[in-house]
This record gives C-alpha cells, structure tokens and sequence, in this order.
C-alpha cells in the first residue's frame, strides 16, 4: 500500500533530521523514487507533494554528496523550507565549501547566491514594496533580497545591517516575530556567501546565525502550500518528540557521520592557533587543527599528546574539567578511543566518560 510506503519513509525521514546520517538520507531518497513509480501515486497531488517535502529535507542532509547543479537547485527552491525546519544550513553548506578548490571558490559562491536571489519561496504572507518601485511584489526571498539590495547595495556589510534591515524596514514590521528572525538568519546567511575567498567564507559562516540559531529553529511559515505546510509541521512535531539516544564512537568517525560535532564548545576562552596566530573559537575542529599544528598530522605517542596537555599556551589557563574534555578528544582522535555521543543534541557527552584518563 502507498499509505504505508509513505509512512515508513516518513518516520525514516524524521530519524534521519535527528541523526543527520548521510547513509540514510540517500536510502530515504532511494525508496522515494522507487515509491514515485506506485501506480497509486498518479493522480494524488497531496501524496506527490508530501514525497517532494521529504526528498528535498533528505537532498540537503546529503547536500555534499550532490552534483553542483542539483545543490544550487535546492538553493533556488528549497532553501527558506530547510531554514524553517531548523536544517543546518549553514554547516551543511560548509562542507561544499571544504571541498572546493580555493581558486574556484568566489566563482562558485556566486552560482548560490544568484540561486537565492531567483528563490521564489515566500517569507510572510503580505505583499512587500521593493525600494524604488510603487508597485507591491509578492514577498518571496528573491524580492526581500532585491529590496535589501536596492536599500543596503550588493557589497558585504556587517551583521548589524540584517538586523538594522529586520527592525527599521516597513516591508518587515509587517512580519510576526518568527518571520522576522527566519528573514534575518536568511539574511545573515545571505551575507556570509559575498565574501571573495574561502577562508573569509568560513569565517563568515562561523560567525552567522548565532544569535538566533538554537531558540528559533523552529519557525514555519502559515504562508506556506497547505499540503506542504502541513507535511513539515507534522516533520517538526514528531522531531521534538522522543528520548534522548546515545551511541559511542571516535571522534573521526562521528565527524563524518555528524559533522555538527565539530562545531562543539570544549572551553571557555578563545585559543590561538598555532599556524596562523588566529584567535577563534575554542570547538572540536580548532582544537584538533592546533593540536596537529603541534603535534603533527596523523596519530600521535600517549607522551607526544602529554606535551600537547602540558606546554601548549592554549591549555594552560583551562579548568580541570576542560582539560579532561580535551584529553579525551585528542585520545579519540590518536586511538579511536570511544567517545558518548548525543544524536539528539548533536554532541559529544563528556560527563558520560565513566573512567577519566591521565593523558
């Protein structure tokens, strides 16, 4: 039967938004196709449209593991729905950028950010007035972005002119508060993709969002496709359900399997890297590209991390807790020792390290 068909790639879908398993994703999508060919489906727009919802969750999940084309097709189409669900965007978008030679990087970027400015998605349901024109214009992303263009110009700006944008403009006082800061994280992402280099993007990228990221993922728009509106609602509702899992892996392998790992906290204070003199954040991925600044790449002698924990600056001002936590990364990341792991959150759980380690 389709409904059941549907069904069971539905609860995959949701399981998958929670683990980000790339392996999964493409399953998901491969059932999809394999669902478009059910007899049963011809005819059934509601049905069509809930599979397309679902495909395109799974597409960004997977997003680096696209040709160019089909990714900047999802920019051009699925973009501000990825933003409603609370998807991340951003990190998922980072891992292109990684793979992407420098030199071709800024003539890259801007096939994505021509895709957004064509996006006919809407954000709201009020028609906008594009600064310059008396003629009202539906308020899709590609007309809020000329609007802020017309206004702010095409050069990068910094993140207090998305927020100035958000507050000061009409078109946007008209928006209900989750609106509001979906534009806005739009709008930061938006302006993160304008620098010329990969190392500026990355920079830029790191910094997006932040403010808004972990209390409003949850936005959905009533401006939406009903169907459509309702496909990801029901995603949403069963997303916040649901215990808390916890598996155990290295840390190599849970940065390919949830490369959102990499963006954890492990201290307080900032640390200098050790290649480039940078002051950056303090997360899984600095931590270990100063300790192999350090150390060397590859694996390294339980006395080689010991040295790391015991002469590099950056350890010297931690508290005992965080150099615990740093010491279990770097034994992860030498002797794939097993770290636990929240796939609800996303996280390594450090306080479920049952024995602490001297090194």
């Amino acid at each position: 039967m389709l409904a059941e068909k549907i069904q069971k790639i539905r609860e995959r879908t949701i399981e998958t938004l929670k683990s980000y398993f790339i392996e999964d994703a493409w399953d998901i999508i491969r059932e999809i196709d394999e669902a478009k060919r059910d007899q049963e489906l011809n005819g059934n727009g509601e049905a069509q449209e809930e599979l397309r919802v679902y495909s395109s969750l799974m597409k960004f999940i997977a997003f680096s593991s696209f040709p160019e084309g089909e990714q900047i097709e999802l920019f051009r189409t699925f973009l501000v729905k990825a933003f409603r669900l609370g998807i991340d965007v951003k990190n998922r978008f980072a891992i292109k950028m990684n793979l992407t030679p420098d030199v071709l990087w800024p003539e890259v970027v801007q096939e994505f950010v021509s895709a957004m400015l064509k996006n006919e998605e809407k954000i709201g349901g009020t028609p906008i007035t594009v600064k310059g024109e008396t003629q009202e214009a539906p308020p899709t992303l590609s007309n809020w972005l000329r609007d802020y263009n017309r206004i702010y110009g095409m050069d990068r700006h910094e993140k207090i002119i998305p927020h100035r944008y958000i507050t000061e403009n009409p078109n946007a006082a008209k928006l209900n508060k989750e609106d509001q800061v979906l534009l806005l994280k739009i709008l930061e992402f938006y302006e993160g993709l304008k620098f010329p280099s990969q190392s500026q993007i990355q920079t830029a990228l790191k910094r997006a969002l932040d403010q808004y990221s972990e209390e409003n993922s949850d936005i959905l728009d009533e401006a939406m496709v009903p169907e459509e509106d309702q496909v990801l609602q029901n995603v949403k509702d069963s997303l916040i359900e649901g215990e808390e899992n916890y598996m155990d892996d290295d840390i190599e392998n849970l940065i390919k399997k949830f490369p959102k790992v990499t963006d954890q906290i492990i201290s307080r204070e900032p640390i200098k890297l050790l290649f480039n003199g940078e002051w950056v954040k303090p997360t899984v991925s600095n931590w270990l590209a100063d300790y192999r600044a350090y150390a060397g790449v590859g694996q390294h002698e339980v006395n080689e991390r010991s040295d790391y924990l015991l002469r590099s600056s950056n350890v010297q001002n931690l508290s005992t807790v965080e150099r615990e936590r740093l010491g279990l990364l770097l034994r992860s990341y030498d002797e794939r020792y097993l770290l636990p792991f929240s796939s609800t959150r996303q996280e390594i759980v450090f306080d479920r390290v049952k024995m602490p380690i001297s090194s």
